[in-house]
């Protein structure tokens, strides 16, 4: 079979970027290769690998997971089925906390829930600071903490536990965090591959998916320094009673950010000082 006939059988099937990466991942060759080399013979082994990865997509498996990668906010992050896939309106998060360290000498930044690392190594890589992060997977953080030290070339403060369980003591002038909040509903209503990913990134708990925000407002008092910042993505359909629990939790300058679908998808506050 030569690599025009091969393409042409994945284009009956998926996207043509879908094809494209495909017959990267199995040939090695790039998109103007794929082009100028449509005519070559492939082998027994490549033709074998592409259908392999043809029906892992079509199973529903993200094209993330096929490619071991995501890139988000400028960076390549290693990605697996042990955590969630960054997603671009996630970034107006890393904005956010970007945005307000800017208040703070040699601020103290804490990437709560950290999942791949995501939030927290590209703040870290912009901001050219050092950002602990956390997360309750052990899986979790280790792909996490890989992807921070090969992205800024340092080494992480990654700490396992239930959110700020392994932070006791310690203090921050900026907390982002992404932490699971759709509802089962919310859950069920997404798309197959969305499924593929862990369901505990998704599901916040509670009928309004803000069991876990709750926690985190409640307790991040302990881990703020005076002005400082919490900062959490969460749905725009909760975004008014996070806002209230912020400001129950003595929280004042309370805002929103819009995401890249204009859509509230973070709200901070800052604590009062005593």
């Amino acid at each position: 079979m030569i690599l025009s006939q091969l393409r042409k059988e994945l284009l009956s099937r998926i996207d043509q970027v879908d094809a494209r990466i495909i017959v990267r991942l199995a040939t090695g060759l790039d998109d103007i290769h794929q082009i100028t080399e449509s005519g070559m013979e492939i082998s027994e082994e490549m033709y074998n690998k592409a259908i392999t990865l043809l029906e892992e997509r079509l199973s529903g498996i993200p094209m993330a997971y096929i490619m071991g990668e995501k890139e988000f906010y400028g960076h390549t992050f290693h990605v697996t089925p042990a955590v969630l896939i960054p997603r671009p309106d996630t970034e107006t998060l890393v904005e956010t906390a970007i945005k307000l360290s800017k208040q703070f000498r040699n601020p103290r930044i804490l990437d709560l829930c950290t999942g791949s690392g995501a939030i927290g190594t590209s703040i870290a890589y912009e901001l050219g600071c050092d950002v602990s992060i956390s997360d309750i997977s052990e899986d979790a953080l280790k792909i996490a903490k890989e992807n921070y030290k090969r992205i800024t070339g340092k080494t992480p403060d990654a700490r396992l536990g239930d959110l700020f369980e392994p932070w006791r003591g310690e203090i921050f002038d900026i907390i982002a965090t992404n932490p699971p909040y759709l509802t089962e509903k919310w859950y069920e209503e997404t798309e197959i591959s969305v499924k593929t990913e862990p369901v505990g990134a998704f599901l916040g708990g509670g009928d309004d998916g803000l069991t876990l925000i709750r926690k985190i407002i409640e307790q991040s008092h302990d881990f703020l320094t005076p002005n400082g910042y919490l900062a959490i993505e969460c749905d725009y359909r909760q975004i008014e009673i996070c806002g209230s629990l912020l400001k129950i939790n003595g929280f004042t300058d309370i805002n929103t950010v819009k995401d890249l679908g204009d859509k509230e998808r973070v709200i901070y506050g800052r604590r009062l000082p005593e």
